[in-house]
């Protein structure tokens, strides 16, 4: 009999004389055909019992899941505000016209990206001007209930941006476009200092 395997890896191909006895043991004659036959159905059951390991491993949550996202309120009395942010955000820059946080996302590759800019917006138009200014396309705006504006950005690649706006202060986050909610709270937590 010829060594079907010459086309196969080299794995398949030390493992060749194990599913020759398989395969005999199984009642396949010397044929190539049963071989193959027998060798495919094994490589299919081997594959498939893989894909439900990895299913039932993805199914389960991880052991080393990253801890839950805590904001607290964090006071930026350069501009008499205050927002919640990340209680673990670093500070990267502070300013009487910008203050910047900043939290790593697990894995490193993402951030929440918080900055509080010392201007605002006294109406949509305005808010929806300076969210566009760099570039983007408003996906939604509104005027909330206590007079601020909010601009969301449509995402842009991984990114998302969200803006709300007083009539003194504006707050701009952003981070990935799965954390969209999380950016919301974060930028409508901007308020007036008490």
């Amino acid at each position: 009999m010829t060594n079907p395997t010459t086309k196969r890896s080299r794995g398949a191909a030390r493992a060749w004389p194990i599913l020759v006895a398989l395969a005999l043991a199984a009642g396949c004659d010397d044929g190539r055909e049963d071989f193959e036959r027998f060798v495919a159905e094994e490589e299919a059951r081997e594959a498939a019992e893989a894909a439900a390991a990895a299913a039932r491993a993805a199914a389960e949550p991880a052991e080393d899941e990253a801890p839950p996202i805590t904001l607290a309120p964090r006071e930026v009395a350069d501009m008499g505000v205050t927002l919640s942010v990340p209680e673990d955000a670093r500070t990267l820059a502070a300013s009487a016209a910008s203050t910047t946080f900043s939290k790593a996302l697990p894995g490193g590759l993402h951030e929440l990206n918080v900055q509080v800019r010392g201007y605002g917006a006294a109406n949509l138009e305005a808010a929806r001007a300076d969210a566009t200014m760099m570039g983007g396309s408003v996906s939604e705006s509104e005027t909330l209930e206590d007079g601020r504006h909010q601009v969301v950005l449509a995402p842009q690649g991984v990114l998302q941006r969200v803006f709300v706006y007083t009539a003194e202060r504006s707050a701009k986050c952003t981070g990935p476009t799965a954390e969209l909610d999380r950016l919301r709270e974060i930028c409508a937590s901007l308020q007036p200092s008490s």
